[in-house]
Formats: C-alpha cells, structure tokens, sequence
C-alpha cells in the first residue's frame, strides 16, 4: 500500500516501507513452521495439534501447486493418523484384556507422531519439499 499526498494539485506516491518483508511466499512457510510448531508442542501437551490442522486447512488451497503442497498434505494426514491411533488405543482401554495393546498402539502412534513432526520440519527448514506425503515413514 502507499501512502499519498496532496501537495499543490498534485499527488505523491511514495511506496510504504516495513522493516520486514511480508510476501505471500513468506507467510505461506511461515504458516507451515507454525503448524510444525503446535505439532511439536503437541507431542507434549496433545491439544495443540487441532489448531495446527485448522491451520492447514485453512492454508492448504493458498498453497495448491507450490512446492508446500507435500508439507500441508504431510501434516493434514499425520494429524488425522494420529488421531487414529489415540482412538484405538482409548478404545483398547475400555477392556482390561486389551490394555497392553492400548499402551501399544499409544505409544508407537506417538512415536510415529514425533517422527513426523521432525521429519517434515526439518525438510521444510532446508527447503525441501516431501516427495510422497502420503507414505507412512
């Protein structure tokens, strides 16, 4: 945007200048850090997860055709599994029989989580794109 004058009849045009650059590019990684970020901080607190999903729906048909096409689809699809599991594993729970395969199912979804997570963040922070987001490992 740029600010205008009036200055005797005619009008100055000068461009805004910000001491940071905002560019489309720019929010569209930053948008993908901050998804790797709520999952990261999901591994420990579980709940941050959600607004990391919302987060990439909402940016995943700004990035269609872009390199972060593989990003979003990774975490949408990570996010989903997981919740799989977890839900396997409370389902596990409510037979006392099947508690050791909740235990199991939990702790190698979480495993599987954490992998993720620190896969695609550091792709996405050496710029590299995931080549099949729909494979498990």
């Amino acid at each position: 945007m740029a600010d205008t004058n009036s200055n005797s009849g005619r009008e100055v045009t000068r461009p805004r200048v910000l001491p940071f650059s905002l560019g489309l590019s720019e929010n569209d990684r930053l948008a993908v850090h901050i998804v790797y970020g709520l999952y990261g901080a999901a591994i420990v607190f579980g709940v941050p997860s959600v607004l990391g999903v919302i987060l990439a729906y909402l940016k995943r048909s700004d990035l269609e055709g872009t390199p972060l096409t593989g990003h979003i689809t990774w975490q949408i699809r990570t996010f989903w599994i997981q919740l799989i599991a977890i839900v396997l594993a409370a389902a596990f729970t409510a037979t006392f029989v099947l508690i050791p395969l909740a235990w199991l199912v939990g702790g190698l979804g979480w495993l599987w989580f954490v992998y993720r997570v620190i896969k695609g963040w550091i792709r996405h922070s050496n710029d590299q794109d995931i080549k099949d987001p729909y494979a498990w490992f």
